[in-house]
């Protein structure tokens, strides 16, 4: 049930693309746009922090569910959203959601044996690809002559009933996994979140530096495409709403095998050759989008007239633009599930052999030492017994995660 529920969650995802454009459409500005879009920013970085507290010692059903129902009022609320003040409150819910939205991810790390995590991730990533249902709802929509604003309401509408629904789903079937507290957890609450939360940090900055700057990175130019993609497609090359929505549909279509074999092929390889590739790919796709200005098209004309004549505005498949937004799409789903399976395989619990039961690690980030950490790095593509510990620690250590957001 935790899985449909997941794909669900990951399905409904693919409208707060569109967050954007339907700001514009209401009347903010793009600086407008730009503040809020950073004030929630901050509010679910604070709320990474504490989550991985409380996913750590409280029931992580609860949290998991409380993540969806907040979230389906964030929903609900954007139905209704008209001015910078409704539409900020409406996204004020999404963050607040992140502060239980680990609850998920330590729900799903005690359910799945890490030795799978690859194909597992890509099976919870996978609920991304079901996004094909709202993306082909909304283009029928505006086919039919119905506003890009009225339009999103009706999907938001949808989303917040689904989101309440699989609230209810969690609460009522899911077993309930408390977290555990640790033994040298403090009385003062404040004072042990924080101290979690600095050594966590601290620990994680020496072991993996360079994993550290490669995701602060990707976080500031992926930040940055996320804000103006849209926009430049939009505006720039003079694709419309309904042209846009063709090109995400169909490069979810595209990145449904890509995504399970990419996962199988982290379980058998490991995670650095894989990753090297699918980063290096960032580049291009940026590079292509800039060019598209002056090549919008890569086929000739009668190609155009004839993918136009099978179905209005299928020609966008021979545009730079779909080429270029199809591989940085498709590149965020196959980075996320790369990234996401490597960070929960280094930071699961039995993770070196000096590590130490599931509820003593820290909240938002659990390791080993970092001679061990790096030993048992290089372990995981071969699957050596290292990885796993004592027999006494597997009960701790078989699990992977997926993160909710």
């Amino acid at each position: 049930m935790f899985l449909i529920t997941s794909w669900i969650y990951s399905s409904v995802q693919v409208v707060n693309r569109y967050f954007n454009l339907y700001f514009r459409d209401l009347g903010l500005t793009y600086v407008l746009i730009g503040v809020l879009s950073s004030g929630v920013g901050v509010a679910v970085l604070i709320g990474e922090f504490v989550s991985g507290y409380l996913a750590d010692n409280y029931d992580r059903k609860k949290l998991a569910s409380v993540t969806m129902a907040i979230n389906g009022v964030g929903y609900f609320l954007f139905v209704f959203a008209f001015d910078i003040w409704s539409i900020a409150i409406a996204w004020l819910m999404f963050a607040i959601s992140s502060f239980t939205g680990k609850g998920g991810t330590a729900y799903i790390m005690e359910q799945i044996d890490r030795r799978h995590g690859g194909v597992a991730m890509s099976l919870f990533t996978l609920g991304t690809v079901f996004g094909l249902v709202p993306l082909f709802a909304l283009g029928v929509l505006l086919n039919i002559g119905h506003t890009f604003v009225a339009v999103m309401r009706i999907m938001f509408f949808v989303s917040g009933v689904a989101y309440i629904v699989c609230a209810a789903i969690r609460i009522v079937w899911l077993d309930p996994t408390s977290g555990q507290k640790r033994p040298d957890c403090s009385k003062n609450i404040v004072r042990d979140f924080l101290r979690e939360n600095v050594r966590g940090l601290r620990t994680l900055v020496k072991v993996f530096p360079v994993f550290i700057a490669v995701l602060s990175l990707d976080a500031l130019s992926d930040t940055l495409y996320g804000f103006s993609s849209l926009y430049y497609v939009n505006e720039t090359l003079s694709f419309g709403i309904a042209d846009i929505n063709l090109m995400m549909l169909l490069t979810l279509t595209i990145s449904i095998p890509l995504t399970l074999l990419l996962g199988r092929f982290f379980d058998k390889h490991g995670g650095r050759r894989l990753t090297t590739v699918v980063y290096s790919v960032m580049p291009v796709a940026i590079g292509l989008l800039i060019l598209a200005q002056s090549v919008p098209y890569v086929a000739p004309s009668e190609w155009i007239t004839i993918a136009d004549s099978i179905y209005p505005g299928l020609s966008v498949i021979f545009s730079l633009a779909f080429i270029a937004t199809a591989v940085k799409s498709i590149n965020d789903v196959l980075w996320f599930s790369v990234i996401n399976t490597y960070t929960e395989v280094i930071a699961a619990p039995g993770f070196g052999q000096d590590a130490q039961p599931y509820y003593c690690r820290g909240p938002a980030v659990r390791h080993s030492r970092a001679h061990s950490s790096r030993r048992d790095l290089r372990a995981v593509p071969g699957g050596s017994s290292s990885i796993h510990g004592t027999a006494s620690q597997r009960h701790y250590s078989d699990s992977i995660g997926q993160k909710e957001h």
